[in-house]
C-alpha cells in the first residue's frame, strides 16, 4: 500500500520548488546567460523538483512491491508499466532525470541555454507527472 501522506508531502515539495522557479521573471536568454544568481536559483529548484519526482517514484515502487529499479530511468519505466504514468510521460521524465544527473554529477559543462529551455518549456512535464500521481492515488 502506497504511503499517501509521504507522497503528498513530496508532491508539496515539488510544488514549492516549481513555485520558486515560476516566481522568477524571465529576463530573456541573453540576460539569463550573464546572471549567475538567477541561474543558481533556477538550477537548484529544478534539480530539487526532479529529485523529488524520482523519490516519489521510488517510494511508489517500493510500497507497491514492484520490481526494484536499478537506474533512475527504470523508475519511470516501471511506473509506466504499472499505469501510474503514460509511456510518453515516462520518456520525458527519463530525460529530466538525465538532465539532473548531468548537472549534479558534472558529466559535462552546464549549458545554460539548455537550462533556460528546460525552465521555459519543460516544467510542464513535472507538473503532468505530479498530476498523474495525484489522480492515480486519489491524493
Amino acid at each position: 500500500m502506497v504511503d499517501k501522506s509521504l507522497i503528498t508531502k513530496k508532491l508539496e515539495r515539488v510544488g514549492s520548488y516549481l513555485e520558486q522557479v515560476y516566481r522568477k521573471k524571465d529576463p530573456g536568454i541573453a540576460a539569463f546567460l550573464k546572471d549567475r544568481d538567477i541561474q543558481s536559483i533556477i538550477l537548484f529548484n529544478i534539480i530539487q523538483a526532479i529529485q523529488s519526482c524520482i523519490d516519489i517514484g521510488a517510494h511508489i515502487i517500493s510500497d507497491s512491491q514492484w520490481e526494484t529499479p536499478s537506474t533512475q530511468a527504470e523508475i519511470f519505466e516501471i511506473l509506466a508499466e504499472n499505469k501510474v504514468i503514460t509511456k510518453s510521460l515516462a520518456k520525458k521524465m527519463i530525460q529530466m532525470a538525465g538532465f539532473r544527473n548531468r548537472i549534479v554529477h558534472e558529466y559535462e559543462k552546464t549549458d545554460m541555454k539548455i537550462v533556460h529551455t528546460v525552465w521555459k518549456k519543460h516544467l510542464t512535464d513535472i507538473k503532468k507527472y505530479c498530476k498523474a500521481v495525484v489522480l492515480k492515488y486519489n491524493l
